[in-house]
This record gives structure tokens, C-alpha cells and sequence, in this order.
């Protein structure tokens, strides 16, 4: 069944004339849910203005919510049209101070502060001793939050828009019964590197200027640095508690290469968005990967996706 594009305006709602198919790209973080099209906006045909809703179905599922944003205009009437979904307003900047909050309670007061509609939200449950955050985007503020809950905690948590709602879910509960192999995918390119999010050695470093108080924990892995080198992470503190276990728990989760498999052409299937994790057997990788990014093509009938795959968590 060929998805269905929807869009409502003034109260009204209509079929855009989309030409060349419609893309919905999802990231893991750092970009809002998107939705692009090209439209044919003839004389009398309905003119999407920036702001109005559009959804895209597959089967009766809901895929994507959002409002349109971009819209760029060529002969013949033709439209490029670009949406996001609601993590787009979490871009804006602004300055807060906060303690004894959880990430989940973080994001509840930021979604009521910017207007946005909350679905299931999932406790956290670890209160951050002190958060300060100045002049930075308020997807920071929530990402910041995330890092530091997992820090201390070991559990990772996904922020996604669900079909116009923000949900916050443990990452072990968006796992699906998914296989990726070489039956199901057009291409692939697997790669291991430890030129990003690999260390051998952590250095984190707490200052309180009005006390003069300075603190400085580390630690390293000797036989790593003697194959790779001293591959530092460095990152400062906002609050001490814990400090050296930080340390060592930052050493274990990045003591290894990073493994990635770009995928083309893989067979559609709309549960697959970012953050959620799958079991690919695509030689030399094998295991749990989690979906950095999905871009989902739909023309006519057809249905595949791109995907960038990253190894665990």
C-alpha cells in the first residue's frame, strides 16, 4: 500500500499533489524528524503555507507529524517542501538553572515552557545534583541531562517525536525483532575506527572558582595506549560526586573501536527510526546495532531506507 500524505490548513484538509515520492529522515540526535516533498501548486490548487500540518501514514500507522517550515519554489509550480516534526522548536536557545532534577522532569518542564505535546514519558529516575546550562540550544539542555543520567546509571535513554507527541523511552525498550542481512538490503560498507568515540585515557576536572576548590580525576588503560596511542577524553565537572567511577565507567563504554555499517537500499519497514536497535548479520559485522539514522523513501508502492548503523547502545 503507497503511504498517504496528508496536510491540513485553514482548517482544511487536503491531499498535496506530491510528485517525486515523499522522504522521512530521523536522527538520533541533534536534528529534528524530517519530511520532504516536492508539490505541484497549479492555479487553484491549494498553496502550503509555512506553518501548516502535515502527516504522513503508512498502512494506517502514523509515521510523521510535524509543520512545514521550508518551501522553495521552481517552474511549472513546483514546490520543495520541508517539515519537521516537534523537536525543530527544541533548536531555541536559552539559559537555565536547575537541581534535583531528573531528565524526565527536565523535559516536562521545558515541553510545558515551549508549548509541546508530551506522550509516554518514561521516569528516569536519577536527580542531577546541579545543571547549568547557558545560552545553548534546549536539546542540549535534554542531551546534557541524558549523558549524565547514563553516567551515572548505565541506562540510555531515546527523545523521539511519536507521530506529533515527544515520548523519552529506555533504549533496551526499543529493541525489535528485526534482522538486517544480505538478503535484505541493496548495499552495505561495514567500518571499525577509533578516530572519534574511542579513548585510552579520561581526564575529568572539577572547579568551584569562589571556594578556589579544583579537582582533577583520571584514568587510563596502559596496554591501549601503548596500541593506539593516548586518545584523551577530556570534560568539565559541574559537580564532583562520583567523580573517579565516572572516570572508569567513561573508560570501559569507549575502550573498544567503533563499529558502523551504512545501509542503501534495504527493504522498508516503519518501525525502524533512529534510536531503536536491531540485529544485523552483514559480514564482518554481527550483533545489536543501534540506528544512528533512518531515511525511509516511499514512491508509488515502493518502500525502502537508508540506514547509518552504530555497534551496541
Amino acid at each position: 500500500m503507497a503511504a498517504e500524505l496528508l496536510a491540513e490548513q485553514d482548517g482544511t484538509v487536503f491531499v498535496p499533489a506530491a510528485l517525486d515520492g515523499v522522504t522521512w529522515e530521523t536522527h538520533r540526535s541533534g536534528a529534528p524528524g524530517t519530511l520532504t516533498f516536492t508539490a505541484l501548486e497549479e492555479d487553484g490548487a491549494p498553496s502550503l503555507r509555512e506553518g501548516a500540518r502535515v502527516s504522513l501514514r503508512l498502512d494506517g500507522e502514523g509515521l510523521f507529524c510535524g509543520y512545514v517550515f521550508t518551501r522553495a519554489r521552481s517552474a511549472g509550480g513546483r514546490v520543495e517542501v520541508t517539515a519537521y516534526d516537534q523537536l525543530r522548536y527544541l533548536r531555541s536557545r536559552d539559559t537555565l538553572l536547575y537541581e534535583g532534577k531528573t531528565a524526565s522532569a527536565l523535559l516536562r518542564m521545558l515541553a510545558a515552557d515551549f508549548r509541546l505535546t508530551l506522550g509516554d514519558v518514561e521516569e528516569t529516575g536519577y536527580a542531577i545534583p546541579i545543571g547549568a546550562e547557558e545560552n545553548v540550544p534546549v536539546w542540549d539542555m535534554v542531551e546534557n541531562a541524558l549523558d549524565e543520567t547514563y553516567r551515572a546509571t548505565g541506562r540510555r535513554y531515546v527523545l523521539y517525536d511519536d507521530f506529533g507527541k515527544l515520548c523519552l523511552k529506555s533504549a533496551g525498550s526499543l529493541a525489535l525483532p528485526l534482522l538486517l542481512d544480505e538478503n535484505t538490503v541493496s548495499a552495505y560498507r561495514c567500518e571499525e575506527t577509533i578516530d572519534e568515540g574511542a579513548y585510552s585515557r579520561v581526564r575529568l576536572l572539577y572547579e568551584d572558582g569562589r571556594r578556589g576548590v579544583r579537582q582533577l580525576f583520571s584514568g587510563g588503560d596502559e596496554s591501549l595506549q601503548e596500541r593506539w596511542g593516548v586518545l584523551q577524553y577530556f570534560e568539565k565537572l559541574q559537580d564532583p560526586t562520583g567523580g573517579q567511577s565516572l572516570v572508569e565507567s567513561i573508560l570501559r563504554a569507549h575502550s573498544a573501536p567503533v563499529t558502523s555499517i551504512t545501509v542503501t537500499g534495504a527493504i522498508g519497514s516503519p518501525q525502524v527510526r533512529a534510536g531503536v536497535s536491531l540485529h544485523a548479520e552483514l559480514p564482518p559485522a554481527s550483533g545489536v546495532f543501534t540506528v544512528e539514522s533512518a531515511r525511509h523513501i516511499f514512491s508509488g508502492e515502493a518502500h525502502t531506507m537508508n540506514l547509518e548503523l552504530r555497534k551496541g547502545e
